[in-house]
């Protein structure tokens, strides 16, 4: 089994830091986004990524001091470094080093400017969210530059599991960029929905963290066949096999007073 998430736009870099890191599969195609960024000006990019002036300039600040060659120094670990609602419900920063090798073997998150990324990768600072239309080496847009080649290393991870599922946990913008046809083996997207007002229904922000919540889980529990996912029980969810079907799993959470 493995499992996708999503990036968060907000980053730290002064967080935890782990002794051990891996460097980015998909580097040379990083770069050569980078290269073509460098060559817009500020009011392009705020064009582009439709951004205020104070996050235009602090994003081309970024662009131009991207470093070739990564550091401890320069970058941070993608799984301490990203920040938001599902990365504090994740918790990565209490994770034991075993947690985080089994993290490591069973996790991806999908990046508009990485690709793809393994939880120790270490990335720079950077904004480019996956829905950006940026045209690029005869691509129309992000999704069509990262589909084949993050498709390709979903793939080759798959078929070493004896369990080959693809559990979808990104938001429908990331999920886009992996061809699932393609792929040797199914995809799993989770659906978390809670009542309200008698009706059951998705609430983002909720879900954001119930996403979080079940990677922990399955790190924590050593969970690699997606079946054990449906054992999830934090937060009051609980897994409605009634409304589930083999593509789309269903967790329910009922109304709180």
């Amino acid at each position: 089994m493995q499992i996708i998430m999503s990036p968060a736009k907000t980053q730290q870099f002064n967080g935890r830091v782990y002794r051990e890191y891996s460097m980015p599969l998909l580097m040379h195609k990083t770069q050569f986004i980078i290269d073509l960024l460098k060559t817009m000006s500020e009011q392009e990019l705020a064009r582009l990524m439709k951004t205020s002036d104070k996050l235009t300039q602090s994003t081309h600040r970024r662009i131009h001091k991207f470093a070739k060659k990564l550091t401890l120094q320069n970058g941070g670990q993608a799984l301490f470094t990203f920040q938001g609602d599902m990365y504090a419900a994740l918790a990565a920063e209490h994770f034991s080093p075993e947690d985080l090798q089994f993290a490591q073997k069973h996790l991806f998150i999908v990046s508009g400017l990485y690709g793809i990324l393994r939880p120790l990768d270490l990335i720079q600072p950077y904004r480019l969210e996956m829905s950006t239309p940026l045209t690029l080496a005869g691509a129309e847009n992000l999704h069509h530059y990262w589909r084949d080649p993050v498709t390709d290393i979903i793939d080759r991870a798959l078929v070493e599991e004896s369990d080959r599922t693809l559990v979808n946990l990104a938001s429908a913008e990331y999920a886009r960029a992996v061809n699932h046809k393609k792929l040797h083996g199914r995809m799993v997207n989770i659906t978390f929905k809670e009542k309200h007002h008698g009706e059951y229904r998705t609430i983002p922000i909720h879900a954001k963290k119930a996403r979080g919540l079940m990677v922990r889980f399955m790190i924590t529990e050593r969970i690699s066949e997606a079946e054990g996912l449906c054992d999830f029980n934090l937060d009051g969810y609980a897994f409605n096999k009634a409304d589930s079907t083999a593509e789309e799993w269903i967790f329910f959470k009922e109304e709180t007073a």
